[in-house]
Order: C-alpha cells, then structure tokens, then sequence
C-alpha cells in the first residue's frame, strides 16, 4: 500500500488503479483547494530523484507520498528569497572567468565561461517559469526583462569576442559591461524579492 498524505492529511487514493506517476499528480491537484498549487512532493521524507519521477505507482508500494500545496504567490515569494544570491554566485563566475582570461589562462577562462553562461541561463529560465506562475497582474511588478536583454546583448558580444579570440577585449566586455549589469541585476532582485514578499504580507 501507498500512503499519500496532502498537507499532512492522509488522503485515501486508489494509486495502485494508476498508471503512471503524472496520473497520481493530477489526482492530487484535483483533491487541493483549486487557488492552491503542489508546492512540494516528498517520498519517504525526502525529495524525489529524477529518475523517481517516471515510476509508475506499482513500484511505490510500501511508500510513504507527502504533498504539500499552497497559493502560487506565496511559493515564488519563497523562492525569489534565493533570486539575488544566484545572480550573485553568477557574478563571481563571470568575475572568475574574466581573471583567467586577464591571467593569459585562456582554457580556465573559457571553461568558466562556460560555467557562468549555463548557469545564467538556467537562472533566466526559473526565474521565467517562476513569472508564470503569478496572476497576471502582478507580473510587471516582478519583470526583470529589461535588465535580461540587456545582459544578453552584451553576452552576445562576448561569444563574439570568444570565436575571434579577443581575449583581452573579452576581459574588458567582462569587467566593464557585464559585471555592473549583473551587479546592478542583483540589487534589482533583491528589491523584487521585497516587492513579492510585501504582496503575499498585505
């Protein structure tokens, strides 16, 4: 048997009837106050591997399923707390970056290059996902496309400068242009991080 818990309350789902794993979500969504969203899903007291989520329920058996649902505004406030020390972790990526390449090290620039352009992107992307998840309304105050497009024209560029080798005007594209707009990204974060939280507070 599988026990599957919503918010701690048990909740008496036939998960041997389903077939796959995205089948038992849909029933859970559905058993949740409609505002609400699953925030969390643990098994066994702990987070799903990536490879869990493609179990089918049979192979749960003996399982404990613990979800957790809640207003999507509350769960990117939560999450937009982390927003600035990303940003900030990207900058000394890029800052890293920079200073093998400054170092005349080209293969320990471009290796961190690519490090902090990866995880930027990734950032980029949640930090999207993450938008789509508020009413629509409050959206443009949590928008940081302008500082995005920003930061990727002058990304850009730095690919650019990367296939011709300019590694010395890399540095610079680096140290003068992309870090203040990182640096100012983060702030920018940190004051939407304050925006998100005052909303779910009023």
């Amino acid at each position: 048997m599988v026990q599957v818990r919503i918010n701690g309350q048990a909740l008496p789902i036939p998960v041997e009837r389903l077939s796959t794993f995205a089948d038992l979500i849909e029933l859970v969504k559905s058993s949740i106050d409609p505002e609400h969203m699953v925030t969390q899903i643990h098994l066994d007291g702990r987070d799903l591997r990536d490879d869990e989520w493609s179990m089918s329920p049979s192979q749960l058996q003996g399982t404990s399923l613990d979800f957790n649902s809640g207003r999507p505004e509350v769960y990117v406030a939560e999450r937009l707390q982390d927003a600035s020390s990303v940003v900030r972790s990207c900058f000394f990526e890029f800052r890293d970056a920079r200073k093998g390449f400054q170092d005349g090290d080209t293969a320990t620039g471009n290796k961190r290059l690519k490090v902090a352009v990866d995880t930027l992107k990734a950032f980029f992307e949640w930090y999207g996902t993450l938008l789509q998840l508020v009413p629509e309304a409050a959206r443009p105050r949590l928008d940081i496309s302008q500082e995005v497009v920003e930061i990727s024209e002058t990304c850009k560029k730095i690919v650019q400068q990367q296939l011709y080798q300019s590694w010395w005007a890399l540095g610079e594209s680096l140290e003068k242009d992309l870090e203040p707009k990182l640096d100012k990204l983060e702030d920018t974060c940190r004051k939407v991080a304050r925006e998100a939280q005052g909303t779910v507070n009023s």
